[in-house]
């Protein structure tokens, strides 16, 4: 089995719903305990034995790359990327820098993860992308008891539902991708979205398998979802870099 080794992170967005606190900084980068988010993700990647970071920013993204072009204790490549640019041309702009597997997640979720088991069961699943699936069994989800992934009883994806208005959707999907490079081999028009276009590109050809995992997942949506990861960061001492 092959060891993720490096992670990439989408950190482009405006994160408008968290206005004004992203009036000045784009939304990863939203103080939590003084702390901004993305020093708590980047300290999990860490204790999770990743050793290359890229972070693929957009929105204000001097205020990131400031923060971590010069952090001495791993190594972070800023990647900064058009406002306009869609998750997917994020990432194929970035082509280059990519390790042939690895870990993809988004800037403005937090989850306990255990890479090396996520790394096992994608490549016993033998697909070309594994997603993190949490099972919201009691509607803890980023919107309550609404789901968009679908999975069947092989733990492979059949459907992703952006809008969240199919009945069989069985699970949320958090990020925390496994990627197989090749993904981003294939020919994709215009400025394609990594959910919209490539992951149900993926789906079709059944190349998705899920990880489904219990841990209660945190978000950065509104103030409400930030008060909330700050509790659980106080209560559960949970650890940042220091820079």
């Amino acid at each position: 089995m092959i060891a993720i080794r490096q992670a990439v992170i989408l950190a482009g967005g405006r994160g408008e719903r968290l206005m004004p606190l992203t009036m000045d900084r784009p939304k990863p980068m939203v103080l939590i305990n003084n702390k901004p988010f993305l020093d708590y993700l980047i300290y999990s990647l860490i204790e999770q034995g990743i050793k290359k970071i890229i972070i693929l920013t957009g929105y204000k993204s001097k205020i990131i790359s400031q923060r971590y072009n010069n952090y001495k204790d791993i190594q972070i490549l800023c990647i900064q990327g058009d406002e306009i640019y869609e998750t997917g041309q994020r990432i194929i702009k970035a082509y280059e820098y990519l390790e042939d597997h690895f870990l993809l997640l988004y800037g403005d979720n937090y989850c306990k993860i255990n890479l090396n088991k996520m790394t096992q069961n994608f490549f016993n699943k033998k697909k070309l992308l594994s997603t993190t699936v949490f099972s919201n069994k009691k509607g803890t989800g980023e919107y309550g008891n609404k789901n968009n992934i679908i999975v069947n009883k092989d733990n492979i994806i059949e459907g992703y539902d952006k809008e969240m208005e199919n009945s069989k959707s069985n699970g949320v999907d958090i990020g925390y991708f496994i990627v197989n490079k090749k993904i981003f081999n294939f020919e994709y028009k215009g400025n394609p979205s990594f959910e919209k276009t490539i992951v149900n590109e993926l789906i079709k050809k059944k190349q998705i398998s899920g990880y489904i995992t219990n841990e209660q997942y945190y978000y950065l949506t509104n103030t409400i979802s930030k008060d909330n990861f700050e509790k659980y960061v106080i209560l559960n001492n949970i650890n940042h870099i220091n820079v």
